[in-house]
Parts: C-alpha cells; structure tokens; sequence
C-alpha cells in the first residue's frame, strides 16, 4: 500500500468538520455569508447535457449534471477537503497514487475472487445521505449539513458530472463501507472498492460473506448486480486480468490491439491513421501499465 500523503489528514482534522455556522462555512469557500444565499437562491445551478457511453458493445443514453457559475468552485473545494482526509486501504478510487491496477494487484494471489457492482451508484445516492454524512460523521450543525446537502446535490441526489461525486459517494455511505470492511476482514478475505466496484478475494470467499454485504447495500436502498465469481487464481478486477499469480491484459483487448493494427496498416486516410495511431498508443500504454 503506497504511504499516506503528506497533506493528509484524520477525518475529524477535516477543515469541514464541525462547522457549526454559514458564515464559517462561506468563509471556507473564500464567499460572505450573502454570496453564499444567493448561491443557494440561483434556480438553475447545474447544467444538463445528454452523452451516449458504449460499452460491449451496447450504447446507453446518459444525461450529465455539471455545477456551473459560482457553484462549481464550490464543489471543487470540498473535493479538495474531502480527498484530503486518510483513505482506508480498501479504497482505490478516487485516491491519489492507487489506480485499477494497483486495485486489481491485491488480489494476484487470490484463490478465489468475488465481484459486485452497484448500480446507478451516483443517481442512487441521495440528499439525504450527503446530509447524514455531514452532519453525523463531520458533526456539523444541522443548518451546515443541510446547506452542504442543497449546494452538493441536484434533484436529490449526487450530480454524474461534479468533480466531488466521486469522492462524496463514498462518505454517504461511510457506514456501509466500513460495514463491508469488518464483514470481509472477519472472513478472513481481502476487500477493494473501486468507486462502485467491490472485489472480495481470498483462498475461499463464503456465500454467506457476499450474501452479507448485499444486505448491507440493500438496506442502503442500492442495488448490488452482475456478480461475479472467478476460482482457480484467474480472474478479471478493473479491467486487469489475473493469471499464475500476475497481472496481464485480458484478451479482448489483445483482439482490439490486433484489429487496430491491421486497421493502420490498410488504410491511407490520413485523418484515420492519426484516430487510429492513437488508440494503439492508448492500447500500448495500458498494456505497459498493467504488466509491467
């Protein structure tokens, strides 16, 4: 595990933690106390715009809110304060000098290795936990909690395009993570959580342990889906496979580094070889990072 940081902090070292007031509040945001209301009163803070994201080949439409104006700094500086403070080890991302493989080389030496998604984990998070989050782990007053609450959130829940949701999906579910943490330590099993990604590994991961930390998603009103169960010591964690105790690339993308080759060597389009020489960088420089 890489060294802490040396910015980094105890949760209750926090600049946020404790805030008691919204003149102190505003003061963390570099605002006055009336800079910070009317930053509350604007009727359109996010903007919306519509993205399609294609995956295996499948292509969802997908709407991103994006804090604009004078709120957007605001964002920028909780998620400078909030990834400030210590990590637990289980948590990859979003956290500076750990990455997929880094999350996906803890379990090399996994006999056994189990995973579970969270669906629609941002849009699933709600104002309500962000206020939890503030107001009963960070002990801020109640108003600094609900205002926080209002200022991080859009149509009550956690914006797909803020730089803080990352992050702030995490602690809205604090209790839950270190819920899941002790339920894989008492097993005896290693945990990563990379943002809505869990991997469970070990020499046996018990059905009862990830039956366990379903119920611990379900009861948080989430839904855990495509579980996964790798045995054998091969597997797939972020995109990385696992084999005889290593990290390679898996072999799909092998296939797509073969493809775009032969692409690149077929065509004269001089616009297509410049898409295509960069998306064989990108293959080759993701190769690198995984194996070495």
């Amino acid at each position: 595990m890489p060294p802490s940081l040396p910015n980094r902090h105890p949760l209750h070292q926090s600049r946020l933690y404790a805030v008691q007031s919204r003149a102190k509040l505003a003061a963390l945001f570099g605002l006055t106390r009336v800079t910070l209301h009317a930053v509350l009163a604007e009727e359109r803070p996010f903007s919306l715009r519509a993205t399609e994201i294609t995956r295996n080949g499948k292509t969802k439409a997908r709407v991103i809110q994006e804090p604009r104006g004078n709120l957007r700094p605001i964002h920028i500086v909780v998620r400078k304060m909030l990834t400030r403070i210590e990590p637990p080890e289980f948590l990859f991302c979003p956290v500076k000098q750990r990455s997929y493989v880094s999350n996906a080389a803890l379990h090399v030496r996994a006999k056994e290795i189990r995973k579970l998604d969270i669906h629609a984990y941002f849009p699933s998070t709600p104002s309500y936990r962000v206020y939890w989050f503030f107001h009963t782990v960070m002990a801020c007053s109640p108003d600094v909690a609900e205002v926080l609450a209002k200022l991080l959130t859009v149509d009550g829940h956690l914006a797909t395009g803020s730089t803080v949701s990352p992050i702030l999906s995490f602690f809205a579910f604090y209790d839950m993570w270190l819920a899941i943490a002790q339920i894989a330590k008492e097993a005896g099993c290693l945990l990563s959580v990379y943002m809505d990604d869990i991997a469970v590994s070990g020499d046996i991961v018990p059905d009862r342990v990830i039956w366990q930390i379903k119920q611990q998603v379900h009861s948080r009103d989430l839904i855990a889906h495509k579980e996964r169960r790798y045995t054998g010591g091969i597997g797939e964690v972020t995109g990385a496979l696992i084999k005889d105790g290593k990290l390679q690339v898996p072999n799909r993308q092998l296939k797509k580094t073969y493809k775009t080759r032969m692409a690149l060597a077929a065509t004269n389009d001089p616009a297509e070889i410049v898409r295509l020489s960069s998306v064989l960088r990108g293959l080759n420089q993701q190769r690198t990072q995984i194996e070495g």
